[in-house]
């Protein structure tokens, strides 16, 4: 039995939350069901060691084939390099195996800091966002992702159910399952959920960058100003429909140096439709004989949003550039926005044996040593 802890794990117990068995260190108390996905689970504990609540994810068969054992490291991989005091991403406190040696390991769990809630859980509350509220979220999620795109990472599904909140509106990036290093070659065709999918990787489905998080971030943005998603596709070809109802149609030229022939066809057989009004849309709301508006934006937020939802991924702005958009300049700090040296990863485009990204997980999981501040009570640790 091992713990990237280095502890004594002697003594382990097996519980059972919403039908799935955790097999944990005793020091993990308490627990209770919090979500389950495609990969795994997750079920908020108390840590009686470091005297807080947990989240502690179980992998769902993190070595099933050779594709969910390179995730599986790649996740573990990330997770690790990000780790980090104050970055507005997810922080991780520890990662075990009840598994003996690595002959025998199929188990994987991730110890991470507790987030009381998540965004799409707010949104769902249908409470409008103040725009100070707005810009807030905004602002943090913006300098997390200079954080993880300043280490050469893409995350690849930034969505309102990925942001983890707390009562002081504090955030947090969650799930690095589909981040990835970036590469300037051939990329992984299926990232993010569909929703909040960048149209890069509908029109030329393997060539994209980091700008791809950032159109996300439009994506939430709008949804904070409209509590509800803004581009709610039921396919590829109506999400692609959805996003032109709303930006419009772009031109031919920029057609033709950023899509591929048949996304290019495609397009130009469609009506051209014409840009919806921002303002309209996302412009200050009043009641009848209210001063206060209720809710959306004002000039310099539809602004930022214009220039976060552009089709043409080369004029959509940094995560560094959008932070010093004016709209911003209330929360910007640029001396407390933290950076990271880039991810080196030798494996990363390697064609590993399921055994082999074993192997490496397994290793990566002896070698963890637990961060030295999660014991300090700072704002994003989300107690």
């Amino acid at each position: 039995m091992t713990t990237g802890a280095n502890t004594d794990q002697a003594q382990w117990h097996t519980v059972t939350c919403k039908e799935i068995i955790y097999t944990l260190p005793i020091r993990y108390q308490n627990p209770v069901h919090i979500a389950q996905g495609a990969f795994g689970s997750v079920i908020r504990a108390t840590d009686t060691e470091l005297g807080k609540q947990v989240a502690i994810k179980k992998m769902f068969s993190p070595f099933k084939t050779r594709v969910h054992a390179k995730r599986t490291y790649r996740e573990l991989k990330l997770l690790m390099h990000l780790n980090h005091v104050d970055a507005q991403i997810v922080q991780l406190y520890n990662v075990f195996t009840p598994e003996k040696d690595v002959n025998q390991f199929q188990t994987l769990y991730f110890v991470l800091n507790y987030c009381q809630y998540d965004l799409n859980k707010v949104i769902r509350r249908r409470i409008p966002f103040t725009e100070e509220l707005i810009k807030q979220i905004i602002y943090s999620l913006l300098r997390g992702l200079k954080f993880i795109h300043s280490a050469g990472v893409i995350h690849r599904d930034l969505k309102p159910s990925n942001i983890g909140i707390d009562d002081n509106s504090n955030v947090a990036i969650l799930d690095f399952g589909l981040a990835r290093v970036a590469s300037d070659g051939v990329q992984t065709g299926y990232v993010a959920t569909r929703w909040w999918r960048a149209p890069e990787v509908f029109v030329h489905w393997e060539r994209y960058n980091d700008k791809l998080d950032i159109w996300s971030v439009g994506c939430i943005m709008a949804e904070l100003i409209l509590l509800r998603p803004i581009f709610n596709g039921n396919d590829s070809i109506d999400q692609l429909n959805k996003i032109f109802d709303v930006i419009g149609t772009p031109d031919l030229t920029t057609l033709n140096e950023i899509c591929t022939s048949d996304a290019i066809c495609y397009i130009s057989r469609l009506q051209p439709k014409a840009k919806a009004d921002f303002n309209q849309l996302f412009g200050f709301k009043y009641p009848p004989g209210v001063a206060d508006p209720v809710s959306g934006v004002s000039q310099q937020g539809i602004d930022l949003l214009d220039r976060l939802l552009t089709f043409d991924p080369r004029r959509r702005p940094t995560a560094e550039e959008a932070l010093a958009d004016p709209f911003l300049s209330d929360f910007r700090d640029p001396t407390d926005e933290p950076s990271m040296e880039p991810v080196i990863d030798e494996h990363r485009d390697a064609e590993q044996s399921t055994t082999q990204w074993k192997f490496l997980t397994w290793s990566m999981i002896e070698n963890f040593q637990p961060p030295s501040w999660i014991n300090e009570n700072i704002n994003n640790n989300m107690e």
